[in-house]
């Protein structure tokens, strides 16, 4: 039976509804910010009997553990809905009068079932693409136009850039350049490198198989060593770290630039840099010429954990109202978000030069593994692309045997 609200409430006296309770849970920081400016004041308007809290999420599974759990919590696609839902912790969307017509407003791309049953609602999304920088491409005689397609043409103007002369302070030119310093975070960081390793195997595998049971990494077809002999190279044109970021305008080419990180622009060296002027946009490169170029699907997913059931109504309340869209795509505005409403996708804020490549690239994006244990795994291949590309003790081939046998053990475990 669909689970309505306007006839528990109705049902509940004017004393109960005024100890109504809802505890909403979000990362800290603008996603804070926005709830608290925009939602709560609108959420307390429609239900002027419910006291509202806003907590944030660096302590969720300690309270977890303790069995004190939030009632609606914006999280991540991917593991966390599998991973709260396999516990029994969250309540499941199928059952709320008005699913089926929400489910309707939105791109089923961004929508995934658990164990049969929807647990969670797309708010929003994001993506990643290679920016470059268009002056040094000139500086480097490369067509400020065209950018690497293919990994080859990649390893072509990494190596170009790389010859130029120092800038005027002393600072080397770099071709690319990669995050390595954060190599310790673990599977956030293999989300960070997986799009680039989707595009040698076209997409077609990720790092465990279906049901999360065996690696599929190390299939031959998987080409996970290309992917790690092919960024060793890189390597070679890029420094040990991020010290110099992109925004140092030191830097070439950086295949692993998210969409919320636009931000950053404005404090580039000398003076802000912007999409177009000084910043061009591409695809991550591809192995061959016209293959479709992966990218990584991110995004924050909405679940309610379970309560009372009035308690979990009000939860579906709240989040009816972040899908509403006029809310839904201030929220995209002021978190830097992609849309995931099909109503959206045509407003002419998505339309703009700096907005849509990216929007466009979330038809070819996948979603991250929905199982708590890929992230021991990407931990164990993260060890092995240090050995690769950093040390370069190993090759690529021995990497993705090794990497293989110990994410099996870790598996097993």
């Amino acid at each position: 039976m669909k689970k309505w609200l306007s006839g528990i409430l109705l049902l509940l006296t004017s004393q109960t509804a005024s100890a109504l309770q809802l505890e909403i849970m979000t990362p800290v920081g603008n996603y804070m910010d926005f709830m608290r400016q925009e939602v709560l004041p609108e959420f307390k308007k429609r239900h002027p009997n419910v006291r509202v809290s806003l907590t944030n999420d660096e302590n969720l599974d300690t309270r977890i553990a303790a069995g004190d759990l939030p009632d609606v919590y914006a999280g991540v696609f991917g593991y966390q809905p599998a991973r709260y839902a396999k516990m029994g912790r969250l309540a499941y969307f199928d059952e709320f009068e008005g699913y089926d017509e929400l489910v309707e407003r939105i791109d089923p791309q961004f929508m995934r079932q658990n164990f049969g049953r929807t647990y969670y609602i797309p708010w929003n999304a994001t993506t990643q693409l290679m920016i470059y920088n268009k002056e040094l491409f000139r500086e480097a005689g490369l067509n400020p136009d065209q950018p690497p397609r293919t990994w080859d043409e990649f390893l072509y103007a990494a190596e170009k850039i790389s010859q130029l002369p120092p800038r005027a302070d002393g600072s080397p030119v770099y071709g690319t350049v990669f995050w390595n310093e954060v190599l310790s975070t673990g599977s956030w960081y293999w989300g960070m490198l997986a799009q680039m390793y989707y595009n040698f195997n076209d997409g077609l595998y990720q790092l465990l198989n279906r049901f999360g049971t065996n690696p599929v990494f190390d299939r031959p077809d998987a080409n996970m060593d290309q992917f790690l002999d092919t960024i060793a190279k890189a390597q070679e044109f890029a420094p040990m770290t991020m010290e110099k970021s992109f925004f140092s305008r030191t830097i070439g080419m950086w295949p692993q630039f998210g969409f919320g990180w636009k931000a950053n622009f404005t404090e580039a060296a000398d003076r802000p840099m912007s999409i177009g002027k000084d910043i061009g946009v591409a695809p991550i490169p591809t192995r061959n010429l016209g293959d479709i170029s992966y990218s990584t699907l991110d995004g924050r997913a909405l679940m309610i954990f379970k309560s009372d059931e009035p308690t979990e109504q009000l939860g579906w309340e709240f989040i009816q109202l972040l899908m509403e869209e006029e809310v839904n795509h201030k929220a995209n505005v002021a978190l830097a978000q992609l849309p995931v409403l099909n109503s959206l996708k045509e407003h002419e804020y998505y339309q703009r030069d700096d907005v849509k490549p990216f929007v466009d690239q979330l038809q070819n994006s996948l979603m991250s593994e929905p199982f708590a244990q890929v992230s021991d795994v990407a931990n164990v291949i993260l060890d092995e692309y240090s050995k690769v590309v950093l040390k370069q003790s190993v090759s690529g081939e021995q990497a993705v045997i090794d990497a293989g046998d110990k994410s099996r053990k870790v598996l097993r475990q």
